[in-house]
């Protein structure tokens, strides 16, 4: 080969291995899509609450092991008031909760992760909201034991420790589909 033409030569065929890398891996580059905000996450193998403590603390300081069975199914939502999704979200979550509070075979708990009692308080008041149970996850440790990813969750956990229903990212508390998977959900309670 021309001594001339050899640096053109070996500049082609870098190129065009850089070409075929890039062609070949570009799909490792792309990032799985999230799921949809409020989908519930695909049917997988039965998932139950992970073993061993699940601590969140009541406003009087008691702390309450959700890994504990009370023969209720437990809605059990995960949120913050720092988080965008989770302010839009409570008013239809409060008002869904307001709406289902006398099912006695059903317990809603919304667990901030917030730090401390003084930031969910004012910012419960600040709102209007009251009659909602709340705990608290100050380290979202609880949270993340669960399997919370982000905020909000939910977790709709059977009497037996099943996680029967997962949904990750703000749900439509007032669609007509939340009244009624809340009503096969208390039939779990039953």
């Amino acid at each position: 080969m021309n001594e001339s033409k050899r640096p053109a030569f070996v500049l082609a065929a870098a190129a065009l291995a850089a070409a075929a890398a890039a062609f070949f891996a570009k799909d490792a580059l792309i990032q799985p899509a999230a799921p949809a905000p409020g989908a519930a996450r695909p049917a997988a193998a039965k998932r139950t609450v992970p073993a061993g403590p699940l601590i969140v603390l009541g406003r009087d300081g008691a702390r309450r092991d959700l890994a504990s069975k009370t023969g209720k199914g437990l809605i059990l939502h995960f949120w913050a008031t720092w988080c965008a999704p989770c302010r839009e979200e409570m008013p239809d979550l409060v008002k869904f909760v307001r709406d289902t509070k006398d099912d006695p075979r059903v317990e809603f708990l919304a667990v901030s992760v917030d730090e401390d009692w003084r930031v969910v308080d004012a910012w419960l008041k600040e709102r209007g909201i009251s009659g909602l149970l709340v705990a608290l996850d100050p380290r979202g440790a609880t949270a993340a034991r669960m399997g919370a990813t982000g905020y909000p969750e939910t977790f709709f956990v059977s009497p037996s420790g099943e996680i029967v229903k997962h949904v990750v990212g703000p749900a439509d508390w007032s669609r007509p589909e939340a009244r009624t998977f809340a009503a096969e959900f208390s039939r779990l309670g039953g």
